[in-house]
């Protein structure tokens, strides 16, 4: 089994092949397919059955226990992971009946789930009732799956206190499974930059504003997440590592410390860029799933772009972005029309007001072009006006899913 294409697929088609068959325009990042480099349902297998110190999954789990497998939030290709999943516990002699599929809301929206199917009655939450447990047709098989609701507090359990005291709950259905099995996906960067699969985001609604707001130190809020999986008894972990356009590239399983650790370093390893020659101009993508998208991508493209041109060179920001931007990244676009930019800004947006201040920055989204406009930002709507603007340059470059890509120089030093 193999994944199939993203609904955004058709970037390959509209932008990168055209780009890449036009002798101004260098693609360096690995290729424009958006196929994987491996049969998923194969390398699941391999990597289940010989983990990274741990036994191989066939012998840590039986016939009669119950399984619970919890994918991390925006996970790509998430059909086929559980579909690869599901097979092999199977063959494991684990019943369908006893596997149940743990999701957060905006996962199950991307697998196409109806709210109608678990959304519950407030009347139903206030008497104590669990989030249901629906059925859900995945390929040939109808899997039970639990989306996670964050404000039932009945469907959470207590594990521990973190180390201030504040309580450490995770969902219920997590909890009473015999085994957990969670799938999650390294992002490239530095430490501070990770997700984890289950905490908080399959914890309390005041849980999730917490660490939103970043309450506490990075190192306490990691050791809180290191207590709640303990404490949860996951201490083993199936670890995707995804290329440009969401492909999937290697799978690593095992002892959750040490294939966290492979994982990050082979998926920073396939991010990293090293830095070329200053192009005339750079094109650069984000290939998320379209909702998805954020502004946060935008700023983090965009700076990974300037470090890949000449000084007051153009730069194109090929998005589906469809939100309107925030009061902040307003205010960075609009430095550009005031002598100064401001201090309150944070250090990533002061660094994105300078460049819209020092060059040309052209955005394709799914905004309004008066939206657009108003930040300041060239509207673009085709290849074709890219192409326009390549044909004085001779060196022109395009950086896949930018806002990942981690560009290597002798000066290199990571954003706070």
């Amino acid at each position: 089994m193999t994944t199939a294409s993203q609904p955004d697929s058709n970037i390959i088609a509209d932008l990168l092949r055209p780009l890449a068959d036009e002798p101004n325009f260098s693609v360096p990042q690995l290729d424009v397919s958006i196929e994987p480099n491996i049969d998923l349902s194969n390398a699941l297998k391999a990597a289940l059955d010989s983990p990274e110190f741990y036994p191989p999954l066939s012998e840590s789990v039986f016939a009669g226990d119950t399984v619970a497998i919890v994918l991390q939030t925006d996970i790509p290709h998430a059909n086929y992971l559980i579909e690869s999943i599901v097979d092999y516990l199977i063959s494991t002699g684990i019943e369908l009946t006893d596997i149940t599929l743990v999701v957060t809301g905006r996962t199950a929206e991307n697998l196409g789930i109806p709210l109608s199917q678990y959304e519950m009655a407030e009347k139903d939450k206030t008497e104590g009732n669990r989030s249901p447990v629906i059925s859900f047709d995945f390929g040939f098989q109808t899997l039970n799956i639990q989306v996670h609701d964050p404000e039932n507090q009945t469907g959470h359990a207590y594990l521990a206190a973190n180390e201030e005291g504040d309580p450490v709950y995770v969902n219920r259905t997590l909890v009473d499974a015999d085994i957990v099995i969670p799938i999650g996906l390294p992002s490239p960067g530095e430490v501070n930059q990770q997700q984890d699969c289950i905490y908080p985001d399959f914890s309390t609604t005041s849980t999730l504003y917490r660490f939103s707001q970043r309450k506490g130190s990075f190192i306490s809020r990691w050791t809180e997440i290191d207590l709640a999986n303990e404490a949860l008894g996951a201490f083993f972990t199936i670890q995707i590592v995804c290329g440009p356009g969401d492909t999937i590239r290697q799978v690593h399983s095992g002892a959750k410390k040490d294939a966290l650790n492979s994982a990050r370093a082979a998926t920073n390893q396939l991010w990293s860029l090293p830095s070329p020659t200053p192009s005339d101009l750079c094109v650069a993508t984000i290939e998320a799933q379209p909702n998805d998208q954020s502004w946060d991508d935008f700023s983090q493209a965009l700076i990974a772009a300037s470090e890949l041109t000449k000084s007051e060179s153009p730069i194109v920001i090929w998005s589906e972005i469809s939100l309107a931007p925030d009061r902040n990244t307003r205010k960075a676009c609009m430095s550009q029309f005031e002598d100064n930019i401001s201090s309150k800004l944070t250090k990533i947006l002061q660094r994105v007001a300078g460049i819209i201040k020092d060059r040309p920055v052209f955005l394709k989204s799914a905004l309004p072009e008066q939206t657009v406009e108003e930040l300041g930002l060239g509207h673009l709507k085709s290849v074709s006006e890219i192409l326009r603007m390549a044909e004085s340059h001779e060196n022109c470059l395009v950086i896949r899913d930018a806002h990942k890509t981690q560009i290597k120089s002798g000066d290199d030093a990571s954003i706070e």
